[in-house]
């Protein structure tokens, strides 16, 4: 018995998956961020489009890079994009498009997380003079410098 999709059906169900790859994508990775910080309750609109806001402007500042760094050192991911938009019966370009739409995707994730961290400051910081905040941050970047617990701190580098 033969299957009742035509070779039609088929490639367009190629062409659909093709181009919905990074939507897939952003949506997953959307869903993702909601999932483990949730929206605050005092203003879910507007925090939701921050987060979208951060999201399309971390995917382009952090996407861009990275389109140049991948398609120096890894070119072929491109050229198997193209190679799948082929097979699925679509221009070659469209298999480029999907392949740069993942990777803002992927880009994209970082941004909301860098907005909450940035908003979180600004909230820690409200009231303090700018020395106060000044003095702060010098104390935090401090702590990132300072030697572990495990080492002995000796002066000179003598015993």
């Amino acid at each position: 018995m033969s299957d009742p999709t035509s070779a039609a059906g088929t490639f367009a169900g190629y062409k659909l998956a093709l181009l919905s790859l990074p939507v897939v994508a952003s949506l997953l990775a959307f869903w993702l961020g909601l999932r483990f910080v949730p929206l605050r309750t005092a203003d879910p609109r507007g925090d939701l489009l921050n987060r979208v806001l951060a999201c399309l402007v971390s995917g382009f500042v952090l996407g861009i890079p990275t389109l140049v760094m991948l398609m120096l050192h890894w070119p072929g991911v491109f050229e198997a994009g193209v190679r799948l938009a082929m097979v699925a019966g679509m221009p070659g370009i469209a298999g480029f498009f999907v392949i740069t739409g993942c990777v803002m995707v992927v880009c994209s994730i970082p941004g909301p997380w860098i907005v909450a961290a940035v908003f979180l400051w600004l909230k820690r910081s409200e009231g303090k003079t700018i020395t106060e905040i000044a003095q702060d941050l010098r104390d935090d970047v401090g702590a990132l410098r300072r030697p572990s617990a495990g080492k002995s701190e000796n002066a000179g580098g003598q015993l």
